[in-house]
């Protein structure tokens, strides 16, 4: 009946659903049990494209829809993104309102969505976990458009230069220093407020780390460090930075009780996440006191030319070493009918086929530390412009739960 239910399910909810009958055996769709993790990410994106201006009854109206797809899809679990910007989808004292709901950062409207979110989705038996981008400011250019409120203003506008350097331009876009124990800080305490204010299972980041190999990034602190007798080449010096963040952060959200979860998603790439983003993936997978969950961002198909799906799933899957680290993959539903431009001969695998990500599922239980997935995003597998190859994946997908 489960199965009855959420099959008709997905031909109500998903545009553009075909009536090609599906095959699944028992056998193939092994039916995972019920501690799998079903989860889905809400990104700011997903906020604006459904709530962006919208007064409390519309916001609570639209929260309803939301929670209600996500759970009748028999998914379990919500990462929403409540920090895209050194900003707040939620009542703060540190950081400005997100431009998000209002429109323009800063301005209060007169509600806080978090805590509708985690009202309403905790009623549906639904798992919800606060997303922050620990270092991301946003655009350069858009700084003035800031809440002079928001740290990255408050830092760049006081009287004391000293502090400048806690913000970084690389490119086009402003970040947080990694290495500033002001920015530590800064984090911790606003990891603190969310856990004292909302009823959240736990605290997720994504995978961004350092923003560019450049020295320049974080020049101060490691210029200091050498002067102090400090030994290490930057590299190795940045990966402690990064490792002593994670374990900070671990740390701060498990004083909150043992059950709080903090979860992290990195690259696909193992060596881009160790060389580039100095992000030591494998001694989090393997020890204690950095996470609780690894959701490596799996964002390739089978026939990607240099990352092709089941290699790297196989890799992330022998990096845990830890039983009390579960290992979940994140899934690319975003990618469903699209050329995948940097995939060389795969190009066109996710335009000429509809189950990769059910044989992903598939393939992904076969592995000894597989715990769940987490699809990419909201708006890929609900929105309102799904094509009929990601309405097809997402029907079969659906219907291995």
């Amino acid at each position: 009946m489960k199965r009855i239910i959420c099959i008709l399910f997905a031909l109500v909810i998903l545009a553009g659903c075909t009536s090609k009958s599906i095959e699944v055996t028992h056998d193939e769709a092994a039916v995972a049990e019920v501690e799998e993790i079903r989860a889905v990410w809400i990104s700011y994106l997903d906020i604006m494209e459904y709530a962006q201006g919208d007064d409390e009854n519309a916001f609570s109206e639209r929260v309803d829809d939301i929670v209600q797809n996500i759970s009748s899809a028999y998914l379990n679990t919500v990462f929403f993104h409540v920090r895209p910007f050194s900003d707040a989808l939620y009542r703060s004292v540190i950081f400005p309102y997100s431009s998000c709901i209002s429109g323009t950062e800063g301005a209060d409207p007169g509600f806080d969505p978090l805590m509708i979110f985690c009202q309403k989705a905790s009623a549906s038996g639904l798992s919800v976990h606060a997303w922050i981008n620990p270092f991301r400011i946003g655009r350069a250019d858009t700084l003035k458009q800031k809440s002079p409120a928001n740290p990255a203003n408050e830092i760049l506008n006081d009287d004391n230069t000293d502090n400048d350097h806690y913000v970084v331009q690389v490119g086009d876009m402003l970040y947080y220093d990694p290495a500033s124990n002001w920015i530590l800080d800064l984090n911790l305490r606003g990891v603190r407020e969310l856990l004292e204010n909302y009823p959240l299972d736990g605290i997720h980041i994504d995978d961004y780390f350092y923003p560019d190999t450049d020295p320049s990034v974080d020049r101060t602190e490691y210029t200091a460090y050498r002067a102090n007798g400090g030994t290490m080449e930057l590299p190795d010096w940045r990966r402690s930075v990064i490792n002593r963040f994670v374990s900070e952060l671990y740390h701060t959200v498990k004083s909150f009780g043992d059950k709080k979860i903090f979860s992290i998603s990195p690259a696909v790439q193992v060596d881009q996440n160790y060389d580039s983003l100095y992000a030591d993936v494998a001694r989090w997978a393997a020890l204690e006191g950095y996470c609780d969950w690894l959701i490596p961002q799996v964002y390739v198909g089978f026939c990607h030319e240099t990352v092709p799906f089941r290699s790297a799933a196989a890799q992330w899957n022998d990096l845990v070493q830890n039983d009390r680290v579960k290992l979940l993959y994140g899934l690319a539903a975003y990618k469903c009918g699209q050329s995948d431009a940097y995939a060389g001969s795969g190009i066109d695998e996710w335009t000429e086929q509809d189950d990769i990500l059910r044989r992903q599922l598939l393939y992904c239980r076969t592995l000894s530390h597989y715990n769940g997935f987490a699809l990419f995003s909201y708006d890929a597998v609900f929105g309102r412009k799904v094509s009929d190859n990601s309405s097809e994946e997402v029907y079969k997908l659906i219907s291995m739960l």
